[in-house]
């Protein structure tokens, strides 16, 4: 997801992508914890926030 965004790849495109190859979202995997997510595939606004997060891009350790 981090290298293809860094291609210039779109999250909306990531997010189809993601979506076509069955790729569960976080709310399907674990839904105790995203009790305020449908769950229903991956979305852009999701993908965007992973992307976002300090933690998995280093500047937070």
């Amino acid at each position: 997801m981090f290298a293809e965004r860094a291609r210039g790849r779109s999250v909306a495109s990531l997010a189809r992508e993601l979506n076509g190859r069955g790729v569960p979202c976080p709310a399907d995997v674990d839904q105790a914890r995203n009790t305020h997510r449908p769950g229903k595939g991956w979305i852009a606004r999701t993908i965007a926030l992973i992307l976002e997060n300090p933690r998995y891009t280093g500047r937070q350790v």
